[in-house]
C-alpha cells in the first residue's frame, strides 16, 4: 500500500504520528542535553580542584600521589607511613639526635626497707637507677600590683610630670608577661583571641574577654614597630633579598601579603597592592641589591638586577613536557643546564671562570629558544624562558645569591596557615599587628633569639 491508497483520515493519523514521535525525541534530547551540561560541569569542578594539586607553581611535595587510596586508608595499612610520600625520622646514614638531658635542680634518694616478695630486710642498695623528672610548676594566679604614680608641678615652667616605673605600662591594666603571651599565643600558637582568654583564665584565674587579648596583642605590636622599621632598613641595605607574595583577605576584599627575606631577617608587609609599587614602597626606589623572584611582572618593572627562580621554571617545563610531546627534550636540556651549573659551581670557581659559566649557559638557552614548536604549553615555556633571559643566570656570577626562591616561599608558609585559620583581616589595625608581630617572631627565630624573650623586652 502507498500513500495514494490511504485515506485522507489514515494520512491524518500517520501525520499526528510522527509528530508525536518528533516530540518525544526532542524531549528525551533536551535531557540528555541536560545530563550532558551537569557532567560538562562536573569535569570543569573536578579539573579545577585539580589544577590546585597538580600545576607547575605546585612544590612537588604538595603534589597529591597518583594513587586512588585516601591517606586516611594509607594510615591504616600503616602507621608509619607519611602522606606525602616521606617517612618519619632522619633519613638513612644519618647519625641519630639525642635530647640532652638537664641537670637536676634536686634529688631524692628513693630507698625501699624490704623485699616486696618474701619480705626480707635489705642491708644495703646494691646500686643506682636514675631517672630524671622534668616537671613545670603549677600554674600561678596573677600578681596584682598598685602602683601609686606621684605627679609633680614644676615650680618655674608649671610642666606637669608623673612618674614613671620600669614594670608600670604606660596604658592599660595588663603586665608586660600578659602582653607577650596574648600576642605569642595568637602568631605562635595560632589561638583565636577567645581561645587566649580562656587559656589565662584557666591557668591563672585571670578574667579577660577576647576583645582585652586582642587589644594586648596590639599593644605587643606597637612596643615593636621600632624594631620592624629596623628589620626594614637592614633589609634595604642588604645586597641579596628574597622576596615572594600570596593573597589574603581584608574586610572580605582581596589583598597580599609580602614577604622580603635575608639571611639575618625576615619582613612581611600587608598591601591592597600585588604591584612593583610595593617592593619599591618596602625596599625603596634606590635599592642596589639583587631580588631573588618568581617570574610575576611586579618584580622587573621595580628592577632589572633579578635572579628568577629556577625550581618555578623547572616545574613549568616538567608540566610542558607531560602535556606537549616537543616538551620533553625541553626539559630535559633546561635541566641538564641546571644540574650542570650546580656541579661547576660547588668548586668555587674564580670570576673569570664564572663569567664564561654564564657565556656557555647563556648560548645553551638561547638554543632552545631557537626551537620551533607548535603553539601551546612548551611555545608558553619559550617565551618564559626568553622573557628572563637576562635573570636567569645572575647566581652563576654572585656567590651570594641562590639560583631558588625557596626561602621566600618557606617564609610564606606561616602566614599562609594563619590565613586558613582567621580568614580575613578586619582593617588596618589588624594588618599593622599581622605584618607586625610575623615580622618580629620570624627575624628573631633566624637569629636563634626567644621570641618570649623578646617580646617581653620590647613591650
Amino acid at each position: 500500500m502507498n500513500g495514494d491508497d490511504l485515506t485522507k483520515e489514515e494520512l491524518l493519523s500517520r501525520f499526528l504520528q510522527l509528530e508525536q514521535r518528533v516530540e518525544e525525541l526532542e524531549q528525551d534530547n533536551a535531557q540528555l542535553r541536560e545530563k550532558l551540561q551537569e557532567k560538562d560541569e562536573r569535569i570543569e569542578e573536578l579539573e579545577t580542584r585539580l589544577r590546585k594539586y597538580e600545576n607547575p607553581h605546585t612544590p612537588p611535595s604538595k603534589r597529591r600521589s597518583g594513587t586512588d587510596e585516601s591517606p586516611t586508608s594509607q594510615d591504616d595499612e600503616d602507621d608509619d607511613v607519611r602522606t606525602d610520600g616521606g617517612t618519619p625520622g632522619r633519613k638513612d646514614g644519618h647519625a641519630p639526635e639525642w635530647r640532652s638531658p638537664p641537670d637536676p635542680d634536686e634529688e631524692i634518694e628513693v630507698t625501699c626497707d624490704c623485699c616486696p616478695e618474701c619480705g626480707d630486710h635489705f642491708d644495703e642498695s646494691v646500686g643506682v637507677s636514675p631517672r630524671l623528672v622534668e616537671e613545670i610548676p603549677d600554674p600561678q594566679p596573677p600578681e596584682i600590683t598598685r602602683y601609686n604614680r606621684h605627679y609633680y608641678q614644676c615650680d618655674s615652667c608649671g610642666t606637669e610630670t608623673v612618674a614613671a616605673h620600669p614594670d608600670c605600662p604606660d596604658e592599660g591594666q595588663f603586665g608586660v608577661n600578659v602582653i607577650a603571651q596574648s600576642a605569642l599565643s595568637r602568631y605562635d600558637h595560632r589561638l583565636p583571641y577567645r581561645k587566649i582568654a580562656d587559656r589565662f583564665e584557666q591557668l591563672h584565674g585571670l578574667e579577660l574577654s577576647g576583645a582585652s587579648a586582642w587589644h594586648a596583642t596590639e599593644r605587643a605590636a606597637r612596643a615593636g614597630r621600632c624594631e620592624y622599621e629596623q628589620i626594614r632598613q637592614e633589609i634595604q641595605d642588604a645586597d641579596v633579598v628574597h622576596i615572594d607574595e600570596t593573597g589574603i583577605k581584608r574586610d572580605g576584599e582581596q589583598a597580599w601579603i609580602w614577604t622580603f627575606q635575608t639571611v639575618q631577617h625576615t619582613l612581611y608587609a600587608v598591601r591592597e597592592s600585588r604591584g612593583s609599587d610595593v617592593p619599591a614602597e618596602v625596599l625603596g626606589e634606590d635599592f642596589a641589591g639583587t631580588v631573588v623572584c618568581d617570574g610575576w611582572t611586579a618584580y622587573p618593572a621595580f628592577s632589572s638586577n633579578l635572579q628568577r627562580c629556577w625550581a618555578h621554571i623547572l616545574r613549568e617545563a616538567e608540566d610542558a613536557a607531560e602535556k606537549q610531546p616537543e616538551g620533553e627534550p625541553i626539559y630535559q636540556a633546561l635541566r641538564q643546564v641546571y644540574v650542570a651549573l650546580q656541579a661547576r659551581l660547588e668548586s668555587d670557581p674564580s670570576p673569570r671562570e664564572r663569567a664564561e659559566l654564564q657565556r656557555v649557559a647563556r648560548r645553551e638557552l638561547e638554543s632552545l629558544i631557537d626551537r620551533s614548536v607548535p603553539d601551546g604549553p612548551v611555545a608558553t615555556l619559550l617565551g618564559k624562558i626568553e622573557g628572563g633571559l637576562d635573570h636567569w643566570l645572575t647566581f652563576v656570577g654572585e656567590p651570594a645569591v641562590s639560583p631558588t626562591n625557596n626561602a621566600a616561599e618557606n617564609a610564606l608558609r606561616e602566614p599562609v596557615v594563619l590565613r586558613k585559620i582567621i580568614g580575613t583581616l578586619r582593617n588596618d589595625r589588624g594588618m599593622f599587628v599581622h605584618e607586625t608581630v610575623l615580622s618580629l617572631l620570624a627575624t628573631w627565630r633566624q637569629q636563634g633569639r626567644n621570641p618570649y624573650e623578646e617580646l617581653r623586652r620590647v613591650v
